[in-house]
């Protein structure tokens, strides 16, 4: 079953000091995203490396609200036999582009999540962000993602000797194999410890459920369902505590970490780790 691939960003054409290319590496409720410079040049340039060779099945791309690009652009990209396996030395094959909403509609507030089923084998990915559209709250003529999420399968060496063959499409049969825990929005509405913990559940149930099991399955699921509820309280808060501690507001920030600490000890001990136990994420 695919599922999230690991990725990281191993070429930037620009980015903004306070809003680096790096901040697309994880997901969490506090991603900030990447955006580029002031009035920089079009296209910019974001290129992703992947641990291995594998199958890329769905691409995310979670725009800024107000610094959208008008497309992006996707290449797979494979090393040849001769080269050692860069970015800048590898094969790129163009599967398509997304085009994207200029958000008026929602007067700059919403953000658009743009969801791309495709087929398509390599080790790096390539996007090619186009001039943004132009709108009174963008005033420096910028383009931001606040996040990206890669869905696949690790592919062998000999799957890929010219790239895959590439097809693109917005939707998609894919994406209704995808795990809901997979899902770009489940690490951004959670904190990394929640999502972690909500994982491991996950899979105990499952192994539950394939030993038929099925009180325990039923506990387990009670145990995800209370700890989805808990985990969103738990990164609306620190949300709110890291606003507190950039308004310097410190008594603030610690009665807001004494409220998240309470909550994260209340699950714990209703659960007891869920029978997670061992479970590496």
């Amino acid at each position: 079953m695919p599922s999230k691939l690991r990725f990281k960003v191993c070429f930037c054409s620009g980015e903004d000091p306070d809003f680096s290319a790096s901040e697309l590496n994880t997901h969490s409720p506090h991603t900030r995203g990447w955006q580029s410079v002031r009035f920089c040049e079009y296209p910019q340039e974001i290129g992703l490396q992947f641990p291995g060779n594998v199958h890329v099945q769905q691409l995310q791309v979670l725009s800024h609200q107000s610094k959208i690009a008008t497309r992006i652009e996707l290449f797979i990209g494979s090393p040849t036999d001769s080269e050692r396996m860069t970015y800048q030395k590898c094969k790129f094959r163009r599967l398509g582009f997304v085009s994207l909403d200029s958000n008026e509609r929602s007067n700059y507030q919403a953000r658009e999540l743009k969801s791309v089923a495709f087929d398509a084998y390599g080790s790096f990915l390539r996007l090619m962000i186009h001039k943004c559209h132009i709108n009174k709250v963008n005033l420096y003529s910028q383009v931001g993602i606040i996040a990206i999420n890669v869905i696949g399968d690790p592919a062998p060496t000999a799957l890929v000797p010219d790239g895959g063959k590439p097809s693109l499409a917005a939707g998609g049969e894919r994406g209704k194999h995808i795990s809901p825990l997979d899902d770009l929005t489940f690490d951004l509405n959670f904190d990394p410890a929640t999502a972690k913990h909500i994982r491991e559940l996950h899979m105990a149930k499952e192994r539950a459920v394939r030993a038929e099991d099925y009180d325990t399955a039923k506990r387990l699921k009670e145990a995800i369902d209370q700890l989805k509820e808990v985990g969103s309280r738990i990164a609306k808060l620190e949300l709110k505590k890291r606003a507190a501690v950039q308004n310097e507001d410190y008594d603030g920030a610690k009665l807001v970490k004494v409220e998240i600490d309470k909550l994260r000890q209340s699950v714990g001990a209703a659960h007891g780790g869920g029978g997670g136990g061992g479970m590496r994420g």
